[in-house]
């Protein structure tokens, strides 16, 4: 099995991987419809999610953003080069990457937004196995949760 690293503010956590996909839940314009589980490589932006796991998993909970979720991808990166360059230089692109794209997708810094600010990123062995290089930026409330988008909440 191959894993992504979900990158919070103060932990990590290893994110391992199933082969589920997201097929009959998406609407013509690709918005999720019903609840599913998917794998982290399945998460597109524009998606909501339920609670992020605390620890390993093989599945993350999609939900229809209109439902009671907890998290939103609103943005994606793609790192670079060829060998893994370290946890610490992973979370700290990660975070620069998403940090920009926070302010504009919320209307407000991370620094000063009520919102959580975390990510899923490679981890070595995707980084090494499936040529893994990307970044889904998450915006949302951990402990309340939210409805609606957080596009220009501005809070």
């Amino acid at each position: 099995m191959t894993s992504r690293r979900l990158v919070a503010a103060a932990a990590s956590a290893s994110v391992l991987l199933a082969g589920c996909a997201a097929t009959g839940v998406r609407s013509s314009a690709g918005e999720v419809t019903a609840p599913t589980t998917v794998d982290s490589f399945s998460v597109q932006v524009g998606d909501c999610l339920g609670k992020l796991p605390s620890q390993s998993t093989t599945q993350l909970q999609l939900l229809p953003c209109a439902d009671q979720h907890y998290w939103e991808a609103f943005a994606t990166a793609t790192l670079s080069g060829e060998e893994f360059p370290g946890n610490t230089e992973v979370r700290d692109q990660a975070e620069q990457a998403c940090d920009d794209a926070f302010a504009t997708f919320v209307g407000i810094s991370a620094t000063k937004s009520v919102f959580k600010l975390t990510m899923l990123t490679p981890t070595k062995e995707t980084w090494t196995q499936a040529s893994d290089r990307a970044v889904v930026c998450l915006v949302g409330n951990p402990n309340t949760g939210v409805s609606g988008s957080l596009k220009g909440a501005a809070k």
